[in-house]
């Protein structure tokens, strides 16, 4: 997941991201219009992100609680 985010995240991909997903959405859904496809991509996104970075903490904090025992 580390390696997608850091993709996506890179200057440019984001847009294209974005784009593609989109004009999938545009062309799936009856009556989104491109502008709100965008938006709901980017919420999406900004939602998986946020759960792919805080499992990522939690992965983190068992290792070192782990290594403390």
């Amino acid at each position: 997941m580390g390696d997608f985010i850091g993709w996506v995240d890179s200057p440019g991909h984001i847009e294209s991201f974005v784009d593609e997903w989109a004009r999938t959405l545009v062309r799936r859904a009856d009556g989104l219009t491109e502008d709100e496809a965008r938006q709901l991509v980017r919420e999406i996104y900004a939602a998986a992100r946020t759960n792919a970075v805080g499992r990522y903490e939690e992965e983190v904090a068992v290792r070192e609680a782990e290594r403390e025992e």
